[in-house]
């Protein structure tokens, strides 16, 4: 049962991913770091990026997005496939990772974004 519950925090992550990189780039970054630490009850990602000053309300407001003050977990185990990964990331597939993660924390600065994520097994 372990093993389905990975496989499904693995496949969330990479949806995770996917978004915030893509987010940082579009938003004139021309660097992003990704770290993935594999813990003892979750995946745990790390992501720094630049971006170019006319994107730092946009970042601003990333915190809000991946960190909703209710999670639906219904929501995420009936949707969270529908958002397909392309190049046009917008604010409902961020949001949607907000869903899918258990832990969000951002950090924003004159341009130079921080973002840890934690999903649970």
């Amino acid at each position: 049962m372990k093993q389905k519950h990975l496989h499904m925090a693995r496949r969330k992550m990479c949806h995770a991913i996917d978004e915030l990189y893509t987010l940082l780039l579009r938003a004139g970054g021309e660097a992003v770091d990704l770290r993935i630490r594999r813990e003892a009850e979750g995946l745990r990602l790390l992501v720094k990026g630049d971006f170019s000053p006319e994107h730092q309300t946009e970042l601003e407001r990333l915190e809000a997005v991946l960190c909703p003050p209710v999670r639906d977990p219904a929501l995420v185990e009936e949707f969270w496939e529908l958002a397909g990964g392309d190049q046009y990331t917008n604010d409902s597939e961020l949001a949607l990772v907000g869903q899918m993660v258990d832990e969000a924390q951002v950090r924003v600065e004159e341009g130079q974004a921080t973002i840890e994520l934690y999903i649970r097994f």
